[in-house]
């Protein structure tokens, strides 16, 4: 879940940091710009990702960029394993505006982004449907999920490539985004498992919480590629309101 919050970090990478002075559309004065090959270009980055923190909390809509507070995604993913189907939707993510940047790599040239932060603590709400086995027990079930995940960090790596559209106008699209998470500890609850089976259910959750690293190491991968697929489309839609040449200023 911590990817969410990764995840917004890089679309204002992208989409803000980076925007530049010849812009078709009037520069917020909330975003600040980031010259390519100016001197500690990546702190630059780092420090305008910051300095947005205060506009993440309510969103700014006219610039695609949602609100953190709390974080709202209609269905956060849909996978499958040859032992596990989940899927959650109406997910709501209270916390994500507290982010931390550690560590911010931008190549301009290759078009490659890598952000590294940490979050102290984020709480989620929402909606599941799972059917399958999580540890090797079944579970089954659909209704509410409610999870607290604290110490988390968070690396995210995007690629971009530059084309022309049908106007002739240089832009670039996002090809790829992966994110990797990681969860220090924290607990998650499924109502209704079994279809509220409250004995079954408790053994399940009960089962999650004492071996929540284990739970982790399986369920995250389904997380990080379901929010790497959403975000990526995401980010898509932002950068292409924009110009390569007012993404990178001074770029070649």
């Amino acid at each position: 879940m911590t990817a969410l919050a990764k995840a917004t970090v890089i679309v204002i990478l992208l989409v803000v940091a980076t925007i530049g002075a010849d812009a078709m559309r009037d520069i917020p004065e909330f975003l600040h710009v980031c010259q390519v090959g100016e001197p500690e270009y990546d702190t630059c980055v780092s420090k305008s990702i910051n300095d947005l923190k205060p506009y993440l909390k309510v969103g700014v809509p006219e610039y695609n960029i949602p609100s953190l507070e709390p974080l709202k995604l209609k269905q956060l993913s849909v996978s499958s394993t040859n032992s596990l189907k989940i899927q959650a939707t109406d997910v709501n993510v209270a916390g994500a505006s507290n982010f931390q940047i550690m560590k911010v790599k931008v190549d301009t040239d290759d078009l490659r982004f890598m952000v590294d932060i940490e979050l102290p603590n984020i709480f989620v709400d929402g909606k599941y449907e799972v059917d399958g086995k999580i540890m090797l027990l079944p579970i089954r079930g659909s209704g509410p999920i409610h999870g607290n995940f604290s110490d988390c960090t968070g690396a995210c790596k995007i690629q971009g490539e530059r084309y022309f559209d049908e106007n002739g106008l240089e832009r670039i699209r996002i090809t790829e985004f992966k994110m990797k998470i990681s969860v220090g500890k924290g607990w998650m609850r499924l109502d209704n498992l079994f279809n509220g089976e409250e004995v079954l259910g408790n053994v399940v959750n009960t089962a999650i919480n004492n071996n929540f690293d284990v739970f982790m190491r399986e369920f995250l991968p389904l997380v990080e590629k379901a929010l790497s697929d959403a975000f990526k489309d995401i980010a898509e839609n932002i950068v292409q309101q924009f110009s390569y040449a007012q993404l990178f200023p001074g770029a070649k």
